[in-house]
C-alpha cells in the first residue's frame, strides 16, 4: 500500500511540473527542462504504477 501512495505523489509531482505557470518569473529560461523532467516523471511513475498492478494481479 505505500508503495502505491509514492507512486501516486509522484505522478501528481510530475503533472503539477507540467502545469507549473513559470512565464513572467525568473525560470521562465528553464521552462522547456520543467517541463522534460515534468514528463519524464509522470511516464516513469505511470509505468511503475501499471507494473506494480499487473505484478501484483498475477501475483494474487
Amino acid at each position: 500500500m505505500n508503495k502505491w501512495i509514492s507512486n501516486v505523489g509522484g505522478l501528481l509531482g510530475g503533472y503539477a511540473l507540467l502545469k507549473a505557470p513559470v512565464a513572467g518569473s525568473f525560470l521562465n529560461g528553464l521552462d522547456p527542462l520543467i517541463d522534460g523532467v515534468g514528463l519524464t516523471t509522470v511516464v516513469v511513475f505511470a509505468g511503475a504504477l501499471i507494473y506494480s498492478g499487473v505484478r501484483d494481479w498475477f501475483k494474487g
